[in-house]
């Protein structure tokens, strides 16, 4: 909530998630039925709504989880164009792979794991090619150099090794919670995870793995089919475990934390809170834990404020690069250019503001305030203070 001297105004904040996995079934299908993933809808349930097993038209609601969370890690289906020892590069669009703008590099080292989507088997990075399709997963939290084309880490790829066999499988990585039906569930609730006792799961090199060892593992998943329901559950072909992620735990037990326990009685109905604009005409300055910063200006429809002096008060560390004229937050996890109404978050899609940030004030990056309370969601920290006020 942005807390103000005069008046306390809620902005709503707009978190943008990507997903691994999605696709539109038919209504005809019965619940119980097995169906190919790829005609699978990953929706997952609203946070209001009861988590006994229900049934929505033909969707079976089976998760008890409340905090979806959005995937540990992001996925592209590409076509290799070059490979290196140090570098793969794609293209999304293999009619067009010379177009700079259908082209994404991916960098590799020793922690890359590649595996044959047939078999599960791993392979090894000199055995990929040119030409060949992949499914490249990159850690979500991992900070990505702005830079075009983009690049990220490989983290896992999936190789279409034997195509006939390969289109009969599909694959999931992310970090998986055992829940209360002793099954293992991705943070983004879209798969749950039947184990059988001939499910083949191994570590990075091939050991075996016990089944009890994989809750809050990051995990990479094959498998044939699954069920119609929220989340799809499957009994994979192999499950290959990756290891902890430390950074999606903590978003783990940050969501567990801030959940709040059902009301047993009715409370009393709140009016729904409207994403009413702010007004910034009388604004003075704003204040950052105890320092009240002064250099602030309205433009448009937004307060411009100075974006080092705020985000090192809040914690985070601010790089500035002068051959690309952009400015990184905590090593790349966040990222702007000056000029651009484009601020990125993670590898998620950048976003637009009310105003791209601009050079000012003696070499000052200037940027909209609700690039704090909406982007880095430091809303509790800002305090507005108006003109005049009581």
């Amino acid at each position: 909530m942005l807390k103000m001297k005069k008046n306390l105004i809620t902005l709503l904040t707009v978190a943008a998630m990507l997903s691994s996995t999605s696709a539109v079934f038919a209504d005809t299908i019965p619940a119980t039925e097995i169906v190919p993933a790829q005609d699978i809808m990953n929706k997952p349930a609203e946070p209001d709504t009861p988590f006994e097993d229900i049934i929505q038209g033909d969707v079976m609601l089976i998760s008890e989880r409340v905090n979806v969370i959005s995937p540990s890690y992001i996925s592209n289906s590409v076509t290799v164009t070059e490979v290196t020892d140090e570098k793969i590069s794609t293209t999304t669009d293999e009619k067009d792979a010379e177009n700079p703008e259908k082209t994404i590099n991916y960098t590799v080292s020793d922690n890359t794991i590649v595996l044959g989507y047939a078999k599960g088997d791993v392979k090894e990075i000199k055995n990929i090619k040119k030409g060949d399709k992949i499914t490249v997963y990159s850690n979500a939290y991992a900070p990505a150099p702005l830079i075009l084309p983009p690049q990220y880490q490989a983290d896992v790829i999936f190789v279409q090794d034997n195509l006939e066999i390969s289109s009969l499988r599909f694959a999931d990585v992310d970090t998986y919670v055992k829940g209360e039906d002793e099954m293992f569930v991705n943070l983004s609730n879209t798969l749950a995870l039947n184990l059988a006792d001939d499910t083949e799961i191994v570590d990075r090199e091939g050991k075996k793995v016990d089944a009890k060892e994989l809750d809050k593992k990051d995990l990479a998943v094959i498998y044939t089919s699954s069920t119609k329901s929220i989340p799809a559950q499957t009994t994979p072909v192999k499950v290959v475990v990756l290891g902890e992620n430390e950074m999606a735990l903590k978003a783990l037990e940050s969501a567990n934390t801030e959940a709040t326990p059902a009301p047993e009685a009715t409370p009393e109905v709140t009016p729904e809170v409207t994403d009413a604009p702010v007004d910034y005409t009388t604004v003075q300055n704003i204040t950052v834990g105890e320092t009240v910063i002064t250099n602030v200006y309205k433009e448009n429809d937004t307060l411009m404020v100075p974006l080092r002096e705020i985000a090192e008060k809040l914690g985070f560390t601010v790089e500035w690069d002068g051959e690309l004229k952009a400015v990184m937050i905590n090593s790349g996890m966040y990222s702007l250019k000056i000029g651009e109404n484009a601020y990125g978050k993670g590898k998620m899609m950048p976003q637009p503001l009310k105003a791209a940030p601009v050079i000012k004030d003696d070499d000052l990056t200037y940027v909209p305030v609700e690039y704090f309370t909406e982007l880095l969601e430091s809303n509790d920290s800002i305090v507005l203070n108006y003109e005049n006020a009581e």
